[in-house]
């Protein structure tokens, strides 16, 4: 079952906002103290150049660029008017509705979440047309997301995974060649090349070999869109130890998921095309669909709260041990629930 990152990518996009603004301030220090009059260079793609015909005027890229006078800027301007309504509704759903219902299970105030900075960005992308979102998208998701928030049994440390119904639908607008800030802003089977939280790139097709999972994709983590590489892949193949290589054919000998390339699966050392089973069916090399877990040889669906554990996996969110003491020789661990911090 994949593994959700979605908590690692949005860190990863706070420290890199951070970083930027601390660059900021000491670029405006290191100005006002000198005479020499020179300033920076406004931030702009890593090294990219705009193919040929690619203009300002179909560049969303430019309005992320560097204000005068700031040697560093996020690629999403930070101000740019109000958010869009649809924008708001579906970050509002993504992150401060999550945040609001975990406060209720876990007490204390909600805290701090990304709706905010979500709808900045993702309003930003709007308004240069370089992605669409459709109204039904957007109602089909919030309803999803209201739906896997219910009870608490959800809670836990990490943030809870999205629903297949978010997924996908930043749809991206720009062609090849065209100036981009996130690879949803490209159209499906491109990626935005030398895009990160503070430069713009170019949409560009997969890449045979190189360099790849170097950088963060701002946008793709704020709107938590956690496969968007599906439809923007980095490379030809897939990524592995951060360089693009050749897929391994199907039936042939892996190690790793990955290898198998999008879609595929290493089975018992052999890249399978199978889908995943659901509950009540058989594993599949130890593995079930989303929702389920093997268990015995057979997929079984995640307890629900109160039911006997062992062990997280069996849960919804946590097995919890009350009190934290160890299980009785022979009896079961804990029961599932919340789990409001980590420990």
């Amino acid at each position: 079952m994949p593994v959700s990152t979605d908590g690692t990518r949005v860190r990863r996009l706070c420290a890199a906002a951070l970083l930027l603004e601390l660059g900021a301030a000491c670029a405006r220090a290191q100005r006002s103290s000198s005479d020499t009059g020179a300033t920076a260079a406004p931030g702009g793609d890593a090294g990219a150049t705009a193919a040929p015909g690619a203009t300002a005027a179909s560049s969303p890229a430019s309005a992320g660029d560097a204000p005068a006078g700031d040697a560093i800027a996020p690629v999403y301007p930070r101000a740019d008017g109000a958010p869009e309504p649809l924008a708001a509704r579906l970050c509002e759903a993504l992150h401060a509705l999550p945040a609001r219902r975990k406060a209720a299970c876990c007490g204390g105030a909600a805290g701090f979440h990304a709706a905010a900075e979500c709808a900045r960005a993702l309003s930003s992308a709007a308004r240069a047309k370089a992605v669409t979102l459709a109204p039904e998208d957007v109602a089909r998701c919030v309803e999803a997301m209201e739906r896997s928030l219910e009870g608490c049994d959800w809670v836990a440390p990490i943030a809870a995974p999205v629903p297949p119904a978010c997924e996908g639908i930043v749809r991206g607008a720009l062609p090849e060649g065209a100036r981009c800030r996130s690879s949803l802003e490209c159209v499906d089977g491109l990626r935005c090349d030398g895009a990160g939280p503070t430069d713009a790139g170019i949409c560009r097709v997969p890449r045979a070999t190189g360099p790849c999972g170097l950088s963060v994709d701002a946008l793709a983590a704020v709107t938590r869109q956690t496969r968007h590489a599906d439809a923007h892949p980095e490379c030809r193949g897939h990524c592995a130890g951060r360089a693009c290589a050749d897929d391994v054919p199907l039936g042939g000998r892996c190690e790793a998921h990955a290898a198998c390339g999008r879609g595929r699966r290493c089975i018992d050392g052999r890249c399978s095309d199978a889908p995943l089973p659901p509950a009540g069916a058989a594993c599949l090399g130890g593995l079930c669909a989303p929702g389920a877990r093997c268990a015995d040889g057979r997929c079984a669906a995640l307890k629900a709260e109160g039911e006997a554990c062992t062990r997280d996996g069996e849960c919804r969110a946590a097995c919890v041990r009350p009190g934290g003491r160890a299980a009785a020789p022979g009896g079961a661990a804990g029961v599932c629930g919340k789990r409001c911090a980590a420990r």
